[in-house]
């Protein structure tokens, strides 16, 4: 889950000081996870709403997309980011990872 909601800040706001590498020419970003294994994601993050929480406006981002772990593993990745428009930091990040099966590499 850290390496899909690192990713998801990394797309969102590529100035954010995460330590993952850019995505390749077609979109998708490597990673490894602290076990060694290998996880390639393809999101899509596009601004789902403008709101207010609290004092705060935030810009709230759905994800879609896909992740594969060690080319074995298929995942479906949904969730949403929350963006304090005023710092820039992100207030929440939720990843949930529904289990597709195997994919043929």
């Amino acid at each position: 889950m850290e390496a899909v909601a690192n990713t998801a800040r990394a797309a969102i706001s590529p100035s954010a000081s995460i330590n993952i590498p850019p995505p390749s020419a077609d979109g998708i970003w490597s990673q490894r996870l602290r076990d060694g294994r290998e996880v390639r994601l393809k999101l899509s993050t596009p601004c789902f709403e403008q709101k207010q929480r609290g004092p705060c406006t935030v810009l709230v981002y759905a994800l879609q997309g896909n992740a594969v772990v060690d080319n074995g593993m298929g995942y479906r990745v949904t969730g949403q980011a929350v963006l304090d428009v005023a710092t820039r930091a992100f207030l929440d990040v939720e990843c949930q990872l529904e289990r597709v099966g195997s994919v043929a590499p």
